[in-house]
């Protein structure tokens, strides 16, 4: 028998759950407000106090931790081609986790570096060039990094055929310089597990103490991790399954938050339909995507400008204008449905491939930019906004296909994380990944589509 005491430190609430892996299921869970403005732990401690409450008997023998408070893990990415080293780059980011905050693609001028300084990055991924291609523009983007007033961590992940040279740059203006694979080292080739790894190292070693979570080692025994981490380890398990446990199969999830709408895709396939042609990346079987502007509290603002229809409603405007004030207010129901229905909408058409028709010396083509979701049946709603809503179905049901050339599912099951298991869970997938996937199944929760 092992107990673990497993958190998720949201930007909003921190959830926690009590687990023993002789048992499948969930001993008991609790969450309370993130105590991020004056101490961390002071949220987690109100969660373990309430866990107490429930179970007099209450004790585990390792903690484990994912977090995405403080504004989780900020990124920016530098590539050479927005379509393809930029879009590797991204992918990379979304994949450990972090939330992108700012994205050059070619030369970065003056002016970028000064909004890079400004945007004030954890972490920097700097790529370019497939291995043995271009030199230039990774050299002079390396160069224009070391001219940053603040040094901060940097990872290189483009072409090899340079890399001493711009760790040599780097280096002696004092960042912070780590290596990784090229993430993209042939043309058209994706290879994100190197960069991601290193990116999560990174986190571990320096960003936690950057955002004043440090203390947290004092009770935290094993694994700390961005939360949406360890949500992409939990579906890819729920939908790959083990050895001896089936999983879900293809699935998506979205998770509407505070200040960040993610959308997760897992695919077992990504081959083009006949008589369509792929351009650009072939984008991996397992994607995450973050959008930074699409949130019901801290990002509410930026909802309301990207949908005028909701921004002709004056209530709900002044709505927004409170919610953003006071995060823990009152809530409306109706207003927060509006709001995270956009959210998810907007999210998913995003995150989803599309298609275009153009005119060759051959006739008229079909080009396929992205990835096809259209044949993906399970979506897994996450969070406050989805699983407390009076209509789930409602919210859910804005990733099905409404266009004919944006590929997003045509038919839908909804699954809702009810008790906020997967982030926490996730925690466990790679060390107990029979138990995880048997008690995730346990509590994830049908509903109507």
């Amino acid at each position: 028998m092992k107990r673990y005491c497993l958190m998720d430190v949201g930007s909003t609430f921190t959830k926690g759950c009590w687990v023993d892996t002789d048992h499948v299921g969930v001993l008991a869970w609790a969450s309370a407000p993130t105590t991020a403005s004056s101490d961390i732990n002071e949220g987690i401690q109100n969660v373990l106090n309430k866990l107490k409450t429930i179970y007099p008997d209450f004790n585990y023998e390792s903690m484990r931790l994912c977090s995405s408070a403080k504004g989780g893990l900020r990124m920016v990415a530098i590539g050479l081609v927005e379509d393809l080293t930029l879009k590797a780059a991204r992918m990379a980011c979304a994949n450990a986790g972090a939330k992108l905050v700012g994205a050059y693609s070619h030369k970065i001028n003056l002016q970028e570096l000064k909004e890079i300084e400004h945007l004030k990055p954890d972490i920097i991924l700097l790529s370019g060039g497939t291995d043995g291609g271009n030199e230039e523009v990774v050299l002079h983007n390396a160069k224009q990094l070391a001219k940053l007033n603040t040094a901060l961590p940097i990872l290189y992940a483009g072409n090899k055929s340079c890399q001493d040279e711009i760790q040599q740059i780097l280096n002696e203006a004092k960042h912070d310089v780590r290596i990784s694979a090229n993430v993209m080292p042939t043309y058209g080739v994706l290879n994100v597990e190197s960069a991601r790894d290193q990116i999560r190292a990174c986190f571990l070693e320096q960003i936690i103490e950057a955002k004043g979570l440090s203390a947290l080692s004092t009770i935290v025994q094993d694994i700390i991790m961005p939360t949406p981490a360890s949500v992409l380890d939990a579906l890819s398990l729920l939908a790959y399954g083990t050895k001896d446990e089936k999983g879900l199969g293809d699935l998506m999830a979205v998770d509407v938050g505070g200040a960040t709408t993610d959308v997760y895709s897992l695919t077992s396939n990504q081959a083009a339909p006949s008589g369509v042609q792929i351009k650009g990346l072939i984008e991996p079987l397992a994607k995450r995507s973050v959008e930074g502007d699409l949130g019901l509290r801290i990002s509410a603002k930026h909802v309301l400008d990207l949908d005028s229809e909701l921004h002709e409603n004056e209530d709900l405007c002044r709505y927004v204008d409170r919610i953003t004030q006071e995060i823990h207010g009152t809530s409306n129901s109706s207003f927060d449905i509006r709001l995270a229905s956009s959210c998810v909408k907007i999210a998913s058409r995003r995150h989803a491939g599309r298609l275009e028709q153009i005119y060759t010396p051959m006739g008229l083509e079909t080009i396929q930019y992205g990835k096809d979701l259209r044949t993906v049946k399970t979506l897994i709603g996450i969070g406050g906004p989805i699983v407390y809503a009076d209509e789930p179905s409602l919210i859910l049901s804005q990733v099905k296909q409404t266009e004919a050339d944006i590929l997003l599912p045509q038919s839908l099951e909804f699954i809702l994380d009810k008790q906020y298991v997967l982030s926490c869970l996730g925690l466990l997938a790679k060390t107990d990944p029979e138990w995880t996937l048997k008690t995730m199944k346990h509590h994830l929760e049908k509903i109507n589509g």
